[in-house]
């Protein structure tokens, strides 16, 4: 049995940004700063009483060392489950026809060996028992090689510490390392994991090498001046998982846009040289609690994307992509919104690939990925145009694979890695449109992942001076004013995505033909960078408004020192023979592809 007390407990925590004196040498450890729990409870807060009794709770918080004892125990108090963890283990229990594991279980890593649940005795002593039963050989007590230990407290309860007794000769600290941040609400807690070390932002920290500090709390939301009294907290990254609680009842969108821009407006002036990861929305199952009628959820998401394009630092992460949607009923464990341990390990495993895909700087990501994509040359001329005019987001920057997201839901992909890229979309999700470039092997592949079918497409490219454009020609820049007149006449609006045009319009990108004052024929580009939009109304065909136009664009284009190009459908006989006549060139066929 142990025999010493060696050390404070409160001076082995990992996680634990305060503790709480309990009296008679027993401490709470506090995950939040006192002045963060003055704010969750405050009158600012959506459900205070809530939020007080989920911060109680001790979700990431560890006890860490090392010994060469075989046995060690830990003082340990375990609270009450509060009412919120309660509520949730009955939706377990009622989806699952099978009653939960109880949520205050400790679990103990030791060295590789991973051991609970356990609990501690009538005496408030957690015994743990270090031997491996497969050792050959077994040291006696103080006189093998340490092992490293660490002891996973509670995700859902809260507890108390004290001292710690063994029967070696060694126990010490393990160093604090840099931390990972996670501020979210229970699916960030660890709700339904089971398993204190298995939920996703712990296995997630594990894969960084960092310390974790769970700041889940369940019913949260975005909800600014929450993070008071954590100013110079070292940390290596953050983050941001919330939303799905604005489903449970009536919100109004203007506030919730204001909450969210002004909380992602203070983490990223609390940690500016911290990269930041921010979740849409998380997945769920209507079946068990349908969102409120009035509730504003559908519009969150937009919010999250406006708000963090605002900063440098913040990557916005599909958080739809990280658990398979047609496998909820069973991810879910409560069939409704929290993961259960095979739902914990799959948002671990695809948030570790996109934190490790984005976890560089966006500009040095950006470099590298416009170094392979210039190397490919023609091949990949629309993502090295986008790249090197600063458009769209670089999702992954490899040299067997390079995705950027591009303004309004479209995505240009080059590879030759083809289960890299069949891993980076199942990671990062789809999109609603990709051009592809490369070999038809990863068009298709794309294609399986959307759900789609892989479209080939020509690549054309002007190669010489300004064309001429006869001077009688009465050609203007678009003002937004022309939308209407523009999707009444266009061929294809279906082709549109919301607010591409009105963007496209209010950056003076759209170029008109007039005839005494009539609209009859425009051009524009599509947002990353090819020509496009070119239309001639039928009655003013075969008069050379096309060659016009595009003449027109192309020396907009060259004005501002970019290459001219535009992709065509190899049917679109109209649009090939007008370019062909034109003098632009045809790339290699069967190199550039679309999956929608």
């Amino acid at each position: 049995m142990p025999s010493e007390v060696s050390l404070r407990a409160a001076d082995l925590l990992h996680g634990a940004l305060d503790v709480v004196d309990a009296g008679g040498g027993w401490v709470r450890p506090s995950r939040f700063s006192a002045a963060q729990l003055r704010a969750l409870g405050s009158v600012r807060a959506w459900h205070p009483g809530l939020y007080r009794h989920m911060a109680a709770c001790s979700a990431g918080v560890s006890v860490e060392f090392a010994t060469d004892a075989q046995t060690v125990g830990l003082e340990l108090r375990l609270g009450e489950v509060p009412r919120g963890t309660a509520t949730v283990l009955a939706d377990v229990a009622r989806h699952t026809g099978v009653e939960p594991p109880r949520p205050d279980a400790v679990f103990v890593d030791v060295g590789a060996r991973h051991l609970g649940p356990l609990f501690p005795d009538e005496k408030d002593l957690l015994t743990i028992d270090l031997v491996d039963p497969e050792a050959l050989v077994v040291p006696l007590p103080g006189l093998g090689e340490p092992q490293r230990v660490r002891v996973w407290l509670p995700c859902l309860v809260p507890c108390e510490l004290r001292g710690v007794t063994h029967d070696g000769s060694l126990l010490e600290g393990v160093a604090p390392r840099r931390r990972l941040l996670v501020l979210g609400d229970s699916i960030a807690q660890g709700f339904c994991a089971e398993d204190p070390a298995r939920t996703w932002p712990a296995l997630l920290a594990d894969h960084l090498g960092l310390d974790l500090v769970n700041q889940g709390v369940g019913g949260q939301v975005f909800q600014p001046g929450t993070l008071a009294g954590t100013e110079g907290l070292d940390v290596a990254a953050v983050v941001v998982e919330f939303g799905d609680n604005y489903r449970f009842e009536a919100c109004d969108a203007g506030l919730v846009g204001r909450d969210v821009r002004a909380y992602l407006d203070e983490v990223a002036r609390a940690w500016p040289e911290a990269p930041i990861w921010v979740l849409t929305t998380p997945p769920h199952l209507e079946v068990a609690y349908p969102t409120h009628p009035r509730s504003c959820v559908g519009a969150v998401d937009a919010m999250i994307e406006e708000a963090a394009a605002r900063h440098a630092r913040m990557r916005v992460v599909d958080a739809a992509a990280l658990l398979d949607r047609h496998l909820l009923p069973r991810l879910l464990a409560d069939g409704s919104d929290h993961p259960g341990p095979e739902g914990q390990r799959m948002i671990a495993e695809r948030l570790s690939f996109v934190v490790d895909a984005t976890a560089d700087d966006p500009a040095e990501r950006r470099e590298r990925a416009l170094e392979t994509a210039s190397a490919l040359g023609e091949v990949a001329l629309p993502l090295s145009d986008a790249l090197a005019r600063g458009v769209g987001e670089v999702r992954l920057a490899d040299a067997g694979a390079v995705i950027v997201d591009v303004p309004l839901g479209a995505r240009l992909l080059w590879a030759s890695d083809r289960k890299l890229v069949r891993r980076a979309l199942t990671c990062l999700g789809t999109a609603g449109v990709t051009c592809v470039m490369g070999e038809r092997a990863v068009a298709r592949e794309v294609a399986r992942a959307a759900g789609g079918k892989a479209r080939a497409c020509e690549l054309v490219v002007w190669r010489a001076g300004a064309p001429e454009v006869e001077a009688t020609r009465d050609l203007r820049t678009l003002t937004p004013a022309y939308a209407g007149a523009i999707v009444e006449r266009y061929s294809h609006p279906e082709y549109l995505r919301p607010g591409e045009l009105e963007g496209l319009l209010a950056q003076g990108r759209v170029i008109g033909g007039f005839e005494d004052g009539r609209l009859v024929g425009f051009v524009g580009e599509h947002p990353h960078g090819a020509m496009g939009m070119l239309e001639v109304v039928p009655e003013a065909r075969r008069r050379g408004w096309g060659r016009a136009l595009a003449a027109a664009k192309v020396r907009q284009l060259l004005g501002e020192g970019r290459l001219p190009w535009a992709e065509v459908w190899p049917d679109n006989d109209a649009s090939l023979a007008l370019e062909l006549s034109m003098g632009f060139d045809f790339a290699e066929s069967g190199r550039l592809w679309y999956v929608s």
